[in-house]
């Protein structure tokens, strides 16, 4: 492999600089409560979506055994789509359960906790908690599922699916963990009221107890800094799958790969656009 699957390589191929600038230009345009709570609904909305994509792609790579072999083995003891996939599935394993709460904890209810103590900071009703979604977030949220499963690269075979599906998550995994922090970063100097109250506060529902900063806490790299370590995990993933690759050249796999990060990097950019205009619409930028 010609290519090192470092993040020198993964940083050029989108203009992370930008994408950070996006987010913090997004952040400075919540002036208001209702401002803040429709952005991390938005936001939220968007991020739930993710635990989904990486169970598909981890389903995706472990089905496809003929991919993915060791040489020296027997047919039966030799595919190694298993191994490669447990890479990937390592974020899902958080995003459905967090590990620091002993109780049922998914990403998704901590975003929702958080949400229903924003509102009630804010002394907000359900009022924006109940707004359909504005037609460009939907856009974006239809775009995870068809990135993970590697839709960028129909046409290319499974092998491209499969490594553009890597990539796309390679790049939340990378960009998120920068967005994550800088939200926080903004909310503690710029609201800390605000963080202090979701500190304190827990929310019941699903049967459990939610702590309602966690969300925000354990994705920020001042807190658990998950997203990072999916990242590597993913990186390894990604080399894994290079090693026991059989059918298929590296050089397409990593031109698959590389799609898919900028794929992402694109509905990144799209996201952080919305309500930048009164129409809510994508801008170039």
């Amino acid at each position: 492999m010609s290519v090192e699957l470092d993040l020198a390589f993964f940083r050029s191929l989108a203009d992370c600089d930008a994408a950070n600038q996006r987010v913090q230009n997004r952040l400075a345009k919540m002036h208001s409560g209702e401002d803040v709570l429709r952005f991390f609904t938005q936001y939220a909305g968007w991020n739930g979506h993710f635990a989904n994509g990486v169970a598909a792609l981890a389903s995706l790579i472990g089905d496809n055994r003929g991919i993915f072999q060791e040489p020296g083995f027997a047919r039966a003891v030799a595919d190694r789509s298993n191994y490669v996939a447990s890479f990937i599935f390592d974020a899902a394993r958080d995003e459905y359960d967090d590990h620091i709460n002993p109780l049922r904890d998914t990403h998704r209810c901590m975003a929702q906790a958080s949400l229903i103590s924003m509102a009630k900071f804010y002394g907000l009703g359900n009022e924006v908690l109940n707004e359909p979604d504005p037609r460009a977030l939907s856009e974006v949220c239809n775009g995870v599922m068809f990135g993970y499963r590697g839709r960028h690269q129909t046409g290319a075979g499974v092998v491209g699916e499969i490594f553009a599906g890597i990539g796309y998550h390679l790049g939340s995994e990378l960009l998120a963990d920068r967005e994550f922090s800088l939200i926080d970063e903004h909310l503690r100097s710029q609201r800390d009221d605000l963080v202090q109250h979701l500190m304190r506060s827990t929310v019941e529902l699903a049967g459990g107890k939610h702590r309602c900063y966690a969300w925000v806490g354990v994705h920020s790299g001042h807190g658990g800094g998950v997203e990072a370590d999916h990242f590597e995990f993913a990186v390894a993933g990604a080399k894994a799958g290079l090693q026991f690759l059989v059918g298929a050249t590296q050089a397409d796999a990593v031109a698959a790969l590389s799609a898919g990060f900028r794929a992402f990097a694109e509905d990144h950019r799209k996201f952080f656009l919305i309500g930048m205009d009164s129409f809510g619409d994508f801008q170039n930028s």
